[in-house]
């Protein structure tokens, strides 16, 4: 259990750095500022996702046939405390542009990807 999350954390880590610094470098290089900090975006689906995956491993542990139901319940969990933690970033007195909007996008999906992936191997170990 601790050998998969910590081996699937540090996965996380360096992908997210790499896809943290090539955001950063092409919104440099097209000239784009954006008006929210997108490192604590990074920041918060991180731990967002590794809150999910350590709840969710330990959920496995008691119940392994309900991981599935934890996993959705807890991206509408992460999405409505994103929604709250960042709601002045993303419904401020102006609109966001479409580099704004994808600012706010990629990194979501991104994570969401990532804990998909988690909670998929966990249950496919399930079914093995």
């Amino acid at each position: 259990m601790i050998k998969r999350l910590l081996s699937f954390t540090l996965f996380v880590i360096m992908i997210s750095v790499i896809l943290y610094v090539s955001h950063m470098y092409t919104l440099d290089y097209i000239g784009e500022v954006v008006t929210f900090s997108i490192s604590g975006m990074y920041i918060f689906h991180f731990i967002a996702c590794f809150i999910i995956c350590l709840s969710v491993e330990l959920l496995y542990t008691r119940l392994p046939s309900q991981v599935g139901y934890a996993y959705l319940a807890s991206v509408f969990i992460k999405i409505g405390v994103f929604v709250l933690v960042f709601k002045s970033a993303i419904f401020g007195p102006n609109e966001l542009n479409m580099t704004e909007r994808l600012s706010v996008v990629v990194p979501m999906f991104m994570f969401l990807i990532f804990e998909a992936i988690y909670c998929g191997r966990l249950m496919n170990s399930q079914q093995a």
